[in-house]
């Protein structure tokens, strides 16, 4: 098995263990790269998908033996959908799927490693997340959760053209307790600069009548009214059902943040259907 790291895998000794692959989509993220790849580096494979990437990301990934880099038409397809010509690379053993500015745990680690060398039945597994955001943990405000990340390779797919969709597994879905570090939005710039590209695309299917978005839901009848009580729901669930003012300053500056992602994303679709119907 290969590995950047000096400490070998006790897989090693396994010849009869199961294979993990991990999967990751990269668009501009040369600063994550180094990091994610010291991070990652134990895995049986590593695919990154680069999808238009201008900062010398690509140029970057081609030096690095370790990764295999396919090409994904520059932007085209959400995250999700970069995401699953990754996945229809591998068609055996386990599959990660960990974006750039997300680590794993000594912890997860472990527990990934002991399931590649067991018997277990379930087909993927939810793994709990701790999000940083703006520099700050978050401990409140709907940030404590878990994703599916984690499943045999075959059994797990991404609907194609959903934004902020979460994996389909065919089969039993097991629980992991070792967490995914989510380093997300180190600036308000990075936020909004993220938020103008996701709320363009959710936009656009929205617009059709599709379910999407950040809510995974269809777009808001056109109401000023709607918009605003859809938007201040956001900033009560986060801030205050979820308890996220116990977060300071950074909880009260994300959930006015979402709130305002509710409304740009409903705006750009009806700003969209406008274009369409002229």
């Amino acid at each position: 098995m290969r590995s950047t790291s000096s400490t070998v895998s006790s897989r090693e000794s396994h010849a009869t263990s199961a294979t993990l692959s991990v999967v990751a989509a990269v668009l501009n993220e040369k600063e994550n790269l180094e990091p994610w790849l010291q991070n990652v580096g134990w895995a049986d494979r590593i695919v990154v998908i680069d999808h238009g990437s201008e900062d010398g990301s690509r140029q970057w990934l081609e030096q690095h033996p370790q990764v295999e880099l396919i090409d994904a038409p520059k932007g085209e397809g959400l995250i999700e959908d970069v995401r699953r010509l990754g996945l229809d690379q591998i068609s055996q053993g386990w599959i990660l799927v960990l974006d750039l500015d997300e680590r794993v745990t000594d912890e997860l680690r472990q527990e990934i490693e002991q399931l590649l060398e067991s018997d277990r039945h379930e087909s993927g597994f939810r793994i709990p997340f701790r999000h940083y955001l703006l520099g700050s943990w978050l401990r409140y405000g709907g940030w404590n959760d878990q994703h599916l990340r984690l499943f045999r390779a075959g059994l797990g797919d991404y609907e194609p053209g959903l934004i902020h969709s979460e994996a389909t597994v065919e089969g039993t879905i097991g629980e992991l307790s070792g967490s995914v570090l989510h380093f997300a939005h180190p600036t308000i710039h990075d936020f909004l600069a993220r938020m103008n590209r996701y709320t363009s695309q959710s936009a656009e299917s929205l617009a059709r009548g599709e379910v999407g978005g950040l809510r995974k839901r269809a777009m808001l009848r056109q109401s000023r009214w709607s918009w605003f009580r859809a938007s201040a729901s956001m900033f009560w669930v986060r801030y205050i059902k979820d308890r996220g003012f116990r977060d300071g300053m950074p909880g009260f500056v994300v959930a006015v943040l979402l709130s305002a992602y509710i409304f740009i994303e409903q705006a750009k679709a009806w700003e969209v259907r406008l274009e369409e119907e002229a």
